[in-house]
């Protein structure tokens, strides 16, 4: 189920535990720095006494683009970035496409049971953060649509779950229109 979206303008965003976010200091601190080296084979990036998986941000989908989100009755999350004149179709099609050739990224710890996903250019919490706003259960967009004239805020997914396995599918090609890239935390184990 569609549980929200991220507007990104080339940005990569951060998938933590919710309870770690105040350690991030992406704009304060220039800890966004630290992620402009790293490479896509990279996943994840310290945040405090805990890891951060890197989602988002594939430019060869789209530059500035929304980053759908989705989570599954099994706890399973997606974020889907896609591009095509049939904005629902692409989703789908996305969701549905195999991860057998996805890249295997690091596990995510989500101890809280609470994920938070903001841009890495802000800060965690402060003055220099997004807000974040609960996942809400809606329709899929029917289409790819601009940005919001306001500050975009960052969600706060709640989840039953504490471990993640994490993979990434960079610049899909589905046919002439259509291309999506795509990242999958898996629920592993309960801890």
């Amino acid at each position: 189920m569609h549980t929200g979206r991220l507007w990104t303008n080339g940005d990569p965003f951060l998938a933590v535990d919710a309870s770690l976010r105040d350690a991030w200091r992406g704009f304060s601190d220039n800890q966004y720095d630290d992620i402009v080296d790293l490479g896509p084979q990279d996943t994840n990036i310290p945040v405090g006494v805990g890891w951060a998986a890197l989602v988002g941000a594939d430019g060869v989908v789209r530059d500035d683009s929304w980053m759908e989100v989705f989570q599954a009755e099994d706890g399973g999350i997606a974020i889907v970035q896609a591009s095509g004149p049939d904005y629902p179709r692409v989703l789908t099609e996305a969701l549905r496409y195999p991860d057998t050739d996805d890249e295997d990224g690091d596990p995510l710890i989500v101890r809280s049971k609470e994920l938070a996903l903001f841009s890495a250019a802000y800060d965690g919490t402060g003055p220099h953060s997004q807000p974040l706003i609960p996942a809400r259960p809606g329709p899929v967009p029917p289409v790819h649509g601009r940005p919001s004239h306001q500050d975009d805020p960052g969600l706060l997914l709640t989840t039953t779950y504490t471990t993640f396995a994490f993979k990434v599918r960079w610049y899909t090609q589905l046919d002439e229109e259509g291309s999506f890239a795509r990242w999958l935390l898996t629920p592993a184990r309960t801890l």
